[in-house]
């Protein structure tokens, strides 16, 4: 026997704190009446039933969403209930004027009380409200915004410019004027102009200038003359030089030309001096041009001979039109006064003809593909251009055609009658006041002065049905009809809605329930079954209690062992 530790009553001092916590659990589930009552209870559960309990609060606010605008669809109703009601008043007046056994005195006092219920129809439209918002005034509808622009608009841009430079020492000159013909009109930010001329064409050093034409390439001739006016032109867009047989080599669709000549000087070893299509910068005195058409690949030039360098940039007409007409670039290349050698191929390497020929100064190689003519001229020198402008006029006026767009801004209602996102109904009210409903107007079969006010004010404003004549009567009853239909489909249209309503009501009544009870299967107390786990738990609860008095008293027996 041990008296040091009670082990007994240990264990039973266990248990009855253990009887004691799960009565106390009993207790609090049968006075609150959940069964979670802390994400202890039951974590996934606590989880479920609050997502639950939001869909089930966000269905009955939705159901009251409904009866809302059931509320806004009666007031809106109501109030075309009055102005059908007006209408009708209204034809039976035009009715009662058609007749010709009234005197134009009669006539006048029917045309009085038409006004008054025009103006009427006009302050229902503009006053009636459900929570201040208006209802039949046209704020509720779908509205056109519409956008017009005038046929024979005329377009003007302008440009700026970044001009180019050639470098040189005796004149140079930009020939002849390159015009655009109708077949390439140059479009401009949508509308195309006829043609384009270009009456001169200058530079300022260190710039470029580059003209781009519905991505097609346009020359611009640049000549280099010598004292005898003689010119060497070369039309390019890539060359390649071969530095070792002294030749450059022309590409253009299939057909190659070789050209062949002595460089005018040696160069010191690591000197190079090349041409190509964006900044071309040649050896000696000669200058490139040509009218190859635009639609077509232009030759390209390149060198890497000797002699002394002038640069020839890029012409670039700047703006903010999104056309783009292709580079234009010019090469600048030089060839001694002796022999040159013209070299014609195919794509195929094939020989189409070879023409040796020893030039001098001035004189002048031509060569003719398709109608296109290529020429080679001997030169002396060029020289720098000085900063001027570049101008050009159009054949004919540009204009862009004018054109209407309607664009549609969305005001109708929106009913959120849903408890989540992309759950609601959209429902537009139509303006019912006068004008929309075609009884006011001008012209024939209205008033000539104004007799309308929009209903508030003293002021006319608009001018009512005119029932001074049989004929102009007979075309009232014609437009009142109009009018009463008119109004008669948006009370059928709002009467369609309420309905619509009344049922998502009874649908959304229907979910909440069937959630609500979901909810509650994981939450709720169940009573009974409570208070059977409360009675066993009292029951133990007590026991327990019994036993640890007895277990305290085991530990007296030793005393009589000891006596």
């Amino acid at each position: 026997m041990r008296i040091q530790h009670n082990i007994s009553a240990l264990n039973t001092h266990r248990n009855l704190a253990f009887n004691n916590a799960q009565a106390s659990k009993n207790l609090e589930k049968l006075s609150s009446g959940y069964k979670i009552n802390r994400a202890g209870d039951d974590a996934a559960g606590l989880a479920i039933s609050e997502k639950m309990r939001g869909q089930i609060r966000g269905l009955d606010m939705a159901s009251k969403n409904s009866q809302d605008g059931i509320s806004l669809i009666q007031t809106a109703e109501g109030a075309l209930n009055e102005t059908h009601a007006i209408l009708q008043r209204m034809r039976e007046l035009a009715v009662q004027a058609g007749n010709d056994t009234n005197t134009t005195d009669d006539r006048g006092q029917i045309q009085k009380e038409i006004d008054q219920l025009t103006s009427e129809i006009n302050r229902i439209g503009n006053t009636t409200e459900f929570n201040t918002k208006k209802l039949v005034n046209g704020e509720l509808s779908d509205s056109f915004v519409t956008a017009e622009g005038s046929a024979g608009t005329t377009v003007s841009k302008d440009f700026a410019i970044d001009q180019t430079q050639v470098v040189g020492s005796n004149p140079t000159t930009w020939s002849g004027s390159n015009q655009l013909e109708t077949s390439t009109n140059l479009s401009i930010t949508g509308a195309a102009t006829n043609g384009l001329d270009w009456s001169s064409l200058d530079q300022t050093a260190d710039n470029k200038v580059e003209i781009n034409k519905n991505g097609s390439e346009m020359e611009i001739s640049v000549t280099a003359k010598d004292s005898t006016g003689k010119e060497l032109t070369i039309t390019s867009k890539a060359m390649a030089y071969d530095a070792d047989s002294k030749t450059y080599n022309f590409d253009q669709d299939g057909v190659k030309l070789t050209l062949t000549a002595d460089q005018v000087s040696k160069w010191a070893d690591g000197e190079t001096a090349t041409i190509d299509l964006e900044k071309g910068a040649a050896a000696g005195p000669v200058d490139a041009t040509g009218n190859i058409d635009i639609a077509s690949n232009t030759i390209a030039l390149g060198t890497e001979t000797g002699g002394t360098g002038s640069t020839i940039g890029n012409v670039k007409v700047n703006g903010d039109s999104p056309e783009l007409l292709a580079n234009v670039s010019k090469a600048v290349v030089s060839f001694d006064a002796g022999k040159v050698t013209v070299d014609l191929q195919d794509s195929t390497g094939n020989s189409i003809n070879k023409t040796d020929y020893s030039a001098a100064a001035g004189d002048t190689i031509a060569y003719n593909e398709n109608g296109i003519d290529f020429s080679l001229a001997i030169g002396t020198s060029v020289t720098k251009i000085d900063a001027t402008t570049i101008n050009f006029d159009t054949k004919s006026k540009s204009t862009v055609e004018g054109a209407t767009s309607d664009t549609t801004e969305d005001r109708s209602l929106k009913f959120q009658i849903g408890a989540n996102e992309n759950q609601a109904m959209a429902v537009s009210l139509d303006d019912m006041r006068a004008s929309a409903l075609g009884i006011v107007g001008s012209g024939a079969g209205f008033q000539s002065e104004a007799t309308v006010t929009d209903g508030t004010s003293a002021k006319a404003v608009e001018s009512s049905l005119d029932l001074s004549t049989h004929e102009s009567a007979a075309k009232a009853i014609t437009i009142l009809d109009a009018a009463t239909s008119k109004v008669s489909t948006q009370r059928a249209k709002l009467g369609a809605v309420q309905n619509r309503l009344e049922h998502t009501i009874n649908n959304l009544g229907a979910s909440s329930e069937n959630l609500t009870a979901a909810e509650s299967r994981i939450r709720d107390t169940d009573m009974a079954k409570e208070m059977m786990g409360f009675t066993k738990n009292n029951i133990l609860m007590q026991a327990a209690q019994s036993m640890l008095a007895q277990a305290n008293q085991q530990p007296q027996g030793v005393l009589q062992l000891l006596g």
